[in-house]
């Protein structure tokens, strides 16, 4: 199996909860709105920073952004919400390699929202730092697709069964509401 089948396996085996993720994102039309995207952001990013920290040395790192995330709360006053968690398991290099497909695609993704922050006044130093970080590196989706060229075809299978989870991990946060997240 070759990086793009990889790649297409990755994709096609997650698209309906990518799909489901987005509609959970949701378009963001106002300040509240985004707020809460970013409250739950915050909680999402911290809990699989935390989960996926200290990566053996030379393997792919999680480029944390839930500092930043709560920086953007503070600028906008609203709480960060209750720390959640993710489930338990044996972080092999492929199954981080399935929980940072999700982490990095998100980073694609954010040059849609950072232009929709814009709109709403929001900016680099200013209620979109987490945005802002992660829409400014373009060349960080194809250094990761390189990462994922190295997976033995053997392994393919275990990356996937991660990406899933992380989504459903995702999922399950941004489709909270608030009186399930407090």
């Amino acid at each position: 199996m070759t990086v793009s089948s990889l790649r297409s396996a990755l994709r096609d085996g997650t698209s309906a909860l990518h799909l489901e993720l987005d509609n959970a994102v949701g378009e963001f039309g106002d300040r509240l709105g985004y707020a809460d995207f970013v409250q739950k952001t915050h909680r999402f990013r911290l809990a699989v920073e935390q989960a996926l920290a200290g990566a053996p040395e030379g393997s792919w790192a999680v480029e944390p952004i839930a500092d930043l995330a709560a920086h953007d709360l503070a600028d906008l006053g609203v709480p960060k919400l209750p720390e959640a968690e993710v489930p338990s398991r044996d972080w092999t290099p492929e199954s981080r390699l399935g929980a940072l497909y999700v982490l990095e695609g998100s980073a694609l993704g954010a040059r849609l929202l950072m232009r929709r922050a814009q709109a709403l006044g929001l900016h680099a130093d200013f209620g979109a730092r987490h945005l802002a970080h992660q829409a400014s590196d373009s060349q960080r989706w194809r250094g990761f697709l390189g990462v994922l060229e190295s997976v033995p075809s053997d392994m393919h299978a275990t990356v996937l069964s991660a990406a899933r989870d992380m989504f459903g991990v995702a999922l399950a946060i941004y489709s909270e509401t608030a009186h399930e997240c407090a």
